[in-house]
């Protein structure tokens, strides 16, 4: 028992010095400031860019096809990133 003594104190010291530069680390790290949303890249304005299409040159073969990717079209036109709606 009495040979374990040591370790705990070694142990117990360790952390204290751990905590001890950890907090002097956090102390001397600048704080950034959250940057204003106006100087952030417009996503809203990357999505409108974005427009579906076939890849390829693909042509729907069948109405099916046809009807689907017209469903795609419209889906694309109705959610409208730029005014927030998803």
């Amino acid at each position: 028992m009495r040979k374990m003594i040591p370790f705990g104190i070694l142990f117990l010291l360790g952390i204290g010095v751990s905590a001890w530069i950890l907090r002097r680390e956090i102390q001397r790290a600048p704080e950034v400031p959250n940057a204003p949303r106006a100087e952030l890249p417009a996503v809203d304005k990357w999505q409108r860019s974005l427009r579906l299409s076939s890849p390829g040159g693909y042509t729907p073969a069948t109405e099916r096809d046809r009807a689907a990717l017209e469903k795609l079209r419209r889906e694309e036109e109705r959610q409208r990133p730029q005014e927030g709606r998803n």
